[in-house]
């Protein structure tokens, strides 16, 4: 006889604890990402940080040793800021500096093909300067920020006032700069004279945020023109009298005087005093007299290096109210005269024979 042994109850299956290996695998994960990120970003730091730091501090700043390789590589990120970074030329002159530091020991040997990388980028109002001619260009302004008669000055004869613009460096003084201009005309509105004359003859350009603060009383709030950037604009705001967006923002006082304003300029008239001049363009009571200027109306940013030396590049062009674009071309003054003090007279007999000031 069989035997038939009673069906087994089923048990319910034990669980037991799996062990901690799939936390530990993600914490490791992590870690690995972790100092993967940290490497990227370090060698980002390394290879990308001279030119972020340049262009949000305006001094490049390396992690390590300013090598040639590392400088070049640096100065052309700059350089494709530049209004000309997509020619043919620049591209080719980017090439050359990179293989001229391929086999330099200093940075003194890559030097002049940078500057043609530069000027090729920029244009001619672009340069790479030395650490001894940066530190001639501050002593060059200095000494002529010290010269007798090579400030801002305001003089009134008989109605008329006449304002003194010259070339201003960004290591000047600019407030005291300013603040000459505007207490000047202030003080001639106060007076009861009826017209002005801004001369900016021999203005070479530097910071034009002085420029047009001192003269903003005589320059109505909006905008008075802009930088043409690649794909944008830029203004340079006037509100009361206070500028932004062109130069250094500065704010003086006195209030404004709507009164007619004649300009003057000549081939020496450069750069931030196109600038200023461009300001004045398109308003009803304001004409300028004199001859084309220099030809640099466009805007440069300036970028120091640890070894002293300096970055000038062009990165927009000007811009008037009207819409009008210039860049390397000579402005047109609306009345052309001959050379020398011809541009007053004729500014004087404007203000006499059409505003009847004496």
């Amino acid at each position: 006889m069989t035997t038939t042994q009673p069906a087994t109850t089923p048990q319910p299956a034990t669980t037991q604890p799996k062990p901690k290996k799939t936390g530990r695998r993600i914490l490791t994960v992590l870690g690995v990402l972790f100092l993967a990120a940290v490497l990227v970003a370090a060698v980002a730091t390394y290879f990308y940080g001279p030119a972020v730091s340049a262009m949000t501090t305006g001094k490049a700043r390396f992690l390590g040793t300013d090598s040639p390789k590392r400088y070049t590589s640096t100065v052309l990120q700059l350089a494709e800021q530049g209004i000309y970074s997509d020619s043919e030329e620049f591209a080719a002159a980017s090439e050359h500096a990179k293989e001229v530091a391929k086999d330099a020991d200093s940075v003194d040997e890559v030097r002049a093909a940078l500057d043609n990388a530069i000027h090729a980028a920029g244009g001619k109002h672009s340069r790479l300067f030395s650490p001894e001619e940066a530190e001639q260009r501050v002593a060059d302004s200095d000494a002529s920020d010290s010269a007798g008669g090579a400030g801002p000055a305001v003089d009134v004869d008989g109605g008329v006032v006449v304002a003194t613009v010259p070339g201003v460096s960004r290591h000047a003084d600019v407030q005291s700069y300013a603040d000459t201009l505007a207490d000047g005309l202030t003080q001639a509105r106060d007076s009861g004279a009826c017209g002005a004359i801004v001369d900016l003859r021999g203005n070479d350009g530097g910071d034009m945020g002085p420029m047009l603060a001192g003269l903003s009383p005589l320059i109505p709030d909006g905008t008075a023109m802009e930088f043409e950037y690649s794909g944008r604009t830029s203004p340079v705001t006037v509100d009361g009298n206070s500028i932004s967006g062109g130069g250094t923002p500065l704010s003086t006082h006195g209030g404004k005087w709507d009164v007619p304003t004649a300009v003057l300029v000549d081939e020496e008239t450069a750069s931030s005093g196109e600038a200023t001049m461009l300001a004045f363009r398109g308003l009803d009571n304001s004409r300028s007299f004199g001859t084309p200027t220099a030809g640099f109306a466009s805007a440069n940013t300036v970028y120091d290096f640890p070894d002293g030396s300096e970055l000038m590049l062009t990165i927009a062009k000007d811009r008037d109210r009207e819409g009008r674009t210039y860049a390397e071309d000579p402005l047109e003054p609306d009345t052309k005269t001959e050379s020398g003090n011809a541009a007053l007279t004729e500014a004087q007999k404007w203000l006499r024979d059409e505003h009847g000031c004496q």
